[in-house]
């Protein structure tokens, strides 16, 4: 009976949307939607952790080519830019060592804002793919919310849903990631000269984009945790009040009883597995950039590390922003995604 009733609600969710965009956005590592649906609905695993880390890992180091490459001309400018001043204060004088660190320098901003706009593109891409697999996903959860908890809760969830969205586009990939490219290349600039005259600028932006992230997630986390206590009590209380009523309709009352909590169930079923399958995935299509991210941020920081010993202080604190910008962009990306993972946890387990 339950699996009749999963049936019926399943056939009124329509996953083809969902799997186009999932097969656009991931290319040939797509999962199959419906299909881990209804393997949670079963109560089995929807996929093999060891062939999903291996996929992850070789996704992330299977094409590092051209990072490994920006990578090592960084590394080969430093120590190429601190040579020649070390040894132009030496022979020439203060003016040549000023002049070979300029033309180093120059070369050096060249490179690094090159790579930091690849990964903020990077973040950018992810984070509209990630909120285009949330507009086609929301129908199909809210739909078997619906069945699970009424219209009148699915309609509420739903509205904030688009909420989330719309402000993640606004605020997050229209202001916050800008800010962070302005902060880099703030940080950039400011190495120009001996005397420090962005800094302070710079500090304002990132403390900015920091209290932006930390209050934003604050906010709609509370807006969620606080429907998740109300909305559903609602919910519940109708579906008592329509089981009593069945249940006292004289001859029949006891049968329709029982079908009104067997569809409930199911629908409830429905409901988790659409949500836990949607969890997966958004996880999936942030995972992959997440760790080149982590990836390309460590490897600034590795040069930053070998080089320093030999090359020149502001040098350093160039390597040491493109690696704290990574960081930020990290943060925005992971943000985007533990919003929309934490908001359909919360809203599954309180419905």
């Amino acid at each position: 009976m339950a699996e009749n009733g999963t049936d019926v609600i399943l056939d009124e969710i329509s996953g083809d949307e969902i799997q186009s965009v999932l097969d656009t956005l991931m290319g040939n590592s797509s999962i199959s939607f419906m299909d881990y649906v209804a393997s949670i609905i079963q109560g089995k695993v929807p996929f093999d952790p060891t062939d999903m880390g291996r996929q992850l890992i070789q996704s992330v180091f299977g094409n590092i080519g051209q990072q490994k490459s920006m990578l090592l001309y960084v590394l080969l400018l430093a120590v190429i830019g601190a040579v020649i001043a070390n040894f132009s204060k030496l022979m020439q004088g203060k003016q040549v060592a000023t002049t070979a660190f300029y033309g180093v320098y120059l070369l050096l901003f060249s490179v690094l804002t090159g790579a930091f706009m690849q990964a903020s593109t990077l973040a950018v891409q992810t984070l509209s793919g990630l909120l285009e697999f949330i507009k086609v996903l929301t129908p199909a959860y809210f739909i078997s919310m619906s069945f699970a908890s009424g219209a009148g809760a699915g309609a509420v969830y739903y509205e904030f849903t688009l909420v989330i969205v719309a402000v993640i586009d606004l605020v997050l990939v229209k202001i916050l990631l800008p800010a962070i490219n302005v902060f880099f290349l703030l940080q950039l600039a400011n190495e120009l000269s001996e005397e420090e005259m962005f800094g302070k600028m710079a500090e304002l932006v990132k403390d900015l984009v920091t209290l932006a992230l930390k209050t934003m997630f604050g906010i709609m986390m509370g807006i969620n945790v606080i429907q998740g206590l109300i909305v559903p009590v609602s919910a519940e209380l109708q579906n008592s009040t329509l089981i009593k009523a069945g249940g006292a309709i004289p001859g029949v009352g006891n049968t329709i009883s029982t079908v009104t909590n067997t569809v409930l169930v199911a629908a409830k079923l429905v409901k988790n597995a659409v949500g836990v399958a949607g969890v997966i995935a958004v996880f999936l299509l942030c995972a992959v950039p997440l760790l080149k991210l982590l990836f390309w941020q460590f490897g600034y920081q590795l040069v930053a590390a070998v080089v320093q010993p030999v090359s020149e202080p502001r040098v350093i604190r160039c390597l040491g922003a493109i690696k704290e910008s990574l960081a930020l962009l990290v943060r925005a990306v992971a943000f985007g995604a533990m919003l929309f993972i934490a908001s359909i946890l919360v809203i599954s387990s309180m419905t």
